[in-house]
Order: C-alpha cells, then structure tokens, then sequence
C-alpha cells in the first residue's frame, strides 16, 4: 500500500511536469520529496557497497574497486590495480586521496556522491545537496540528451564554446525522479546511464566522470549490496591505513 502511494506521488508530479519545457515548474522541496521517494521504492536508502570498474578514457589505466556510500553524506571508493592501491574518500565538498596510504595532493574526483540517490526524505536530500555546495531552493528546467530535467540548485547558460563551469547541482528526469546528472562544486560532471537492479537495489550501471581537467573516465557498477558502514569507517584514517575493508559488512 505504501508503494503504491509512493508510485502515485511520482505519477502526479510527472504529470504536472509533463515531460515540457514549458510546464510549470514545481517548487524544489517538491521535487526533492518526490526523489527521496523514487530513492526509497529503487531500495538503495541504506548503506550500500558497490562493485565497480574504472576506465580511463581513451584507453587508459583500468581498475577495480569498491565503493561503500552512506545516505549521510558519506562515501569512499578503494581502487586497485596491479602495481597500488588508491583510496577516495568524500565527506561533503571535503575530497581527499591516498595512493599506498601517501596523501594525493591533487587527486582524480574518481567517486561520485552517490549518496544523493541514498536521501530518504525531501529534508534529507536538501540537507545534502547544501553539504555538496548546492543550493537546494533553487530550481530550474534544464535538458541533458533527449531529457527534460529539474535542476536542483540551478545551472549557468553555457553555449558551446563558453567557458563558464557548471553550477554543483543535481539534475533529476520529470519523469522519473531518477538523478542524471550531478555536478561538484570543483565543476566535475558525472552523469549516471542505464538504471539496472542488482538483488533490489536500483542504481545507474554506468557513471561517466567528465572533470575540469583533461582526465575523463567511467565508473560501471558491476553489482551491490546492502552494507553495515558505521560512520567510523569514513574517518580520515582510513586513507593512511593497511584494513582493506575495514569497519565495514555486508548483508
């Protein structure tokens, strides 16, 4: 029953979007509630570790890792290749790096704050697009593809040869509620493809990370799990240390 109003909340807010440009535009708490619902009904509220890849674009370095995120605003991603290991860890717009536990001074923005498809309230969800430097009562339309899109916390007119970076900012489908893109206060741009479940839990397969810098790279997700992730396993610490999973199971 509660599914079942959860999924009538999403179908009458994509109506009053329509999938137009030019509808009306819902006020942002609105949207943030429906996102939090469409986060709730895709299962993946809790913490969560994801199997993953990543490619370096144009052929580049690969590897494989882990990511655990936490609908608190937490995640970290554990990198490994055949000659180190590199770890991520984000806290809010705090990003920090080690490659075999030496502190990166200037690292790959490699981990995506997932945990914005984790909120599982309107209030939650605005919560974390402030920690991200977002602004969460901003909202306009914006189209990403053949996609029209809410964009929380707003986004700068930029033609093809502009200069100007994105604004952070969370851009979700009038349709869906899905997140499609989210954009870092450094002007990194990942954009989520191919909504898969894994065992229940909704998330893109596919996250292209597209920086300010020349790097690009892709994230596929390869599976997922429900996790327990205390707080304490997203430490600072954690990225100087030898525990290659520590404080963290899943289930």
């Amino acid at each position: 029953m509660r599914a079942a109003r959860a999924l009538a909340l999403l179908f009458g807010l994509a109506a009053l979007g329509g999938g137009s440009a030019r509808a009306a535009i819902p006020t942002a708490a609105k949207v943030e509630r429906a996102v939090a619902t469409a986060n709730r009904i895709s299962g993946r509220t809790g913490p969560l570790l994801l199997d993953v890849r990543l490619q370096i674009a144009g052929g580049g370095a690969s590897a494989t890792g882990v990511i655990a995120t936490h609908p608190t605003g937490l995640a970290r991603l554990e990198l490994q290749t055949g000659n180190f290991i590199e770890r991520h860890l984000l806290r809010g717009t705090e990003y920090r790096a080690s490659r075999d536990g030496q502190l990166i001074e200037d690292p790959h923005p490699f981990l995506p704050p997932l945990f914005l498809l984790q909120a599982g309230s309107g209030e939650a969800l605005a919560a974390a697009l402030s920690s991200l430097g977002m602004t969460p009562d901003v909202i306009v339309l914006g189209r990403l593809g053949d996609r029209d899109c809410y964009v929380l916390g707003g986004r700068n007119p930029r033609g093809e040869n502009s200069e100007e970076p994105l604004r952070p900012s969370l851009w979700v489908d009038v349709q869906t509620f899905e997140p499609v893109r989210l954009v870092g206060a450094d002007g990194t741009e990942y954009r989520l493809t191919e909504t898969t479940s894994f065992k229940g839990i909704r998330l893109p397969r596919f996250i292209e990370i597209d920086p300010p810098g020349p790097l690009r790279a892709r994230l596929e997700v390869v599976g997922a799990t429900q996790a327990d992730a205390p707080a304490a396993a997203f430490q600072p610490g954690w990225l100087e240390g030898s525990a290659g999973g520590a404080g963290l199971d899943s289930h």
